[in-house]
């Protein structure tokens, strides 16, 4: 028991620093905790979708057929849950969701991300391309919207050479959209020579 009025003695400087430590080391462990449940988020599994009679049988191997419909999407984790309302809406309110075949492009560091379409979407016929950020780093010019400065939204124009040979047309569609209608229909919109220039959506 102390008396009333008596001070303290102050803590010695080797308690101060382990003090501090442990202060740090809550700070960490806080931090990564937060990390680790912003890193496996996951969502809810999606129904499967099937095609309607009409539509023409394509192996579910094949990313490669010229009667499915190719959709391209980039994929980063700010846009993640964008992504997917955008995949669900496609899914939904197509004629022939299992003919339709979508190609993701993430830079280097995110193509675990694929992990987490397919957990949702583990019917979604899919594949995950690679792109080199770096090739584009140095040619972007500061912006008023934050989204276009990132490498990535500008991979669009380059999906000639991301894709393979083997798909001929594809769609690519931002991941701050709902469709509302068969994307086939866009799909099937004619290309001329003369409009070519501003379709960079639509390759």
């Amino acid at each position: 028991m102390f008396k009333l009025g008596r001070k303290l003695p102050p803590p010695s400087r080797p308690d101060c620093l382990l003090s501090l430590l442990l202060l740090l080391l809550s700070i960490i462990i806080i931090n990564a905790t937060a990390t680790a449940t912003v890193n496996t988020k996951r969502f809810r599994e999606a129904p499967q979708f099937y095609n309607s009679p009409t539509c023409p049988p394509i192996s579910a191997e094949d990313m490669c057929s010229h009667q499915a419909v190719h959709v391209a999407m980039t994929l980063d984790f700010p846009y993640l849950r964008g992504t997917m309302a955008a995949i669900l809406s496609i899914l939904q309110h197509s004629s022939c969701p299992e003919n339709t075949r979508f190609h993701f492009i993430s830079s280097l560091s995110s193509t675990h991300l694929h992990e987490t379409i397919t957990s949702s979407f583990p019917y979604l016929r899919s594949q995950i391309h690679s792109f080199d950020t770096n090739s584009v780093s140095g040619l972007i010019s500061n912006s008023i919207r934050s989204a276009l400065d990132s490498p990535l939204n500008y991979a669009r124009n380059y999906l000639a050479n991301i894709l393979p040979p083997c798909v001929r047309k594809v769609v690519y569609l931002d991941s701050d959209l709902v469709l509302v209608d068969d994307i086939a229909m866009l799909e099937a919109t004619p290309l001329w020579y003369r409009n070519r220039v501003s379709s960079t959506r639509i390759l």
